[in-house]
């Protein structure tokens, strides 16, 4: 019998390569999102794309219609692939299908997600990882016997990197906001190279890992052009957490290898990430998240774009530092994973989605980043 795989997270490139992942793979797939997600409705052949209620706002109207969902299409896996993940696991819990959740509980999501516990967990693990002081004001940062210019601020709960200071002084901190829902962490500055990446456990075991460096990024943010790694040394970090936990789900992580070739874990993000599309959409992707069977990891060298970002961010930028043929180059050789069919169709409805997110983030006083993650991120307060 083919299996019924429901993916969560519609709005994200990830989710519509795992579903012509899925698809190779012979699965049926449906997708939803509590976003419009035209990208994903723009896929061909179509997938059915099903709206939610956004979690964040109103998680009981968002457990009705899971439910009202699961119970119609019967899925035999369900696989979120953003932050939704959060109010899925406790949702799935209640409401008793976390059998079939690709992901951990809410307990478990908890310890890898926030700034402040997974470092000690790491640690515990003996795995490398940086100091870290948890701090209900950022101005003790001050008051460390670190110096200012050797800590990384950022709250226990936070993405994109929007909220994080490198290396702060005395005056980016008083302009820090706080509050008893809003814990702060200060952490060991490691200095290095940047590297990313993303693994499936299957009751803890790792079936399918990459690791990658960001290729071309606007500023510190996520990056639209991402380069496959080989790196045993980064995948041990993936193995040890699953055999610690024993999970199943997506694990990601943003690491600093240092001169001495030692990999810090210094976020752990336990969602998929972009890492996800140097696997190209293969079949094997999806039955390593489905069935645990194992997929060969991207060859050394693979280069993946996002093709909206790259003209948006990387051309002006390649055209401001005189680095147009550098790019060219790049792009030759790289493979644009938001429309990989071609049509250009895909690529339409990935830049009404942004436009949208644009306009939540000027409704809303946030970044545009921040806007994409509004109405279903998770910064570890009590579920209603």
């Amino acid at each position: 019998m083919t299996a019924t795989v429901l993916i969560t997270g519609a709005r994200a490139p990830v989710a519509q390569d795992l579903a012509r992942a899925c698809r190779a793979a012979g699965y049926g797939v449906h997708l939803a999102d509590s976003a419009p997600s035209h990208a994903a409705r723009a896929l061909r052949p179509r997938f059915a794309v099903h709206r939610l209620p956004p979690p964040r706002h109103d998680f009981g109207a968002f457990r009705q219609a899971m439910r009202d969902l699961i119970e119609t299409i019967g899925p035999d896996q369900i696989i979120p692939t953003c932050e939704e993940v959060f109010w899925l696991a406790e949702a799935a819990q209640r409401d008793s299908y976390a059998d079939r959740l690709f992901a951990p509980d809410l307990e478990q999501l908890r310890r890898l997600h926030s700034k402040a516990e997974f470092p000690a967990f790491a640690a515990g693990l003996g795995i490398a990882a940086p100091e870290t002081w948890v701090l209900e004001d950022p101005a003790e940062a001050a008051g460390l016997s670190q110096p200012l210019s050797g800590l990384v601020l950022k709250p226990e709960f936070s993405r994109f990197g929007t909220f994080a200071r490198v290396g702060p002084s005395v005056e980016e901190i008083a302009r820090l906001r706080s509050g008893p829902a809003c814990r702060w962490v200060a952490q060991q500055r490691i200095r290095g190279e940047e590297y990313c990446s993303w693994a499936a456990l299957r009751d803890g075991r790792v079936t399918a890992f990459v690791a990658y460096r960001p290729r071309r990024r606007q500023g510190r943010g996520a990056a639209f052009m991402i380069e496959a790694v080989a790196s045993p040394a980064l995948r041990r970090i993936s193995e040890q957490i699953g055999a610690a936990t024993g999970m199943t789900g997506h694990l990601s992580f943003d690491i600093i290898v240092d001169a001495a070739g030692v990999a810090w874990p210094i976020e752990c993000n336990p969602r998929a990430v972009s890492g996800l599309h140097l696997l190209d959409a293969r079949a094997d992707l999806a039955r390593a998240l489905v069935a645990g069977a194992p997929c060969a990891e991207p060859v050394a060298g693979t280069l993946r774009h996002m093709g909206p970002a790259m003209a948006l961010l990387g051309v002006p930028a390649a055209l401001r530092e005189g680095r147009l043929d550098e790019l060219a180059a790049d792009r030759r050789v790289s493979r644009d994973v938001i429309d990989r069919e071609g049509r250009g169709a895909v690529t339409l409805g990935c830049l009404v989605d942004a436009a949208g997110f644009a306009f939540q983030a000027l409704r809303l006083a946030r970044s545009p980043a921040g806007a994409t993650t509004a109405d279903i991120e998770w910064d570890g307060e009590p579920m209603p």
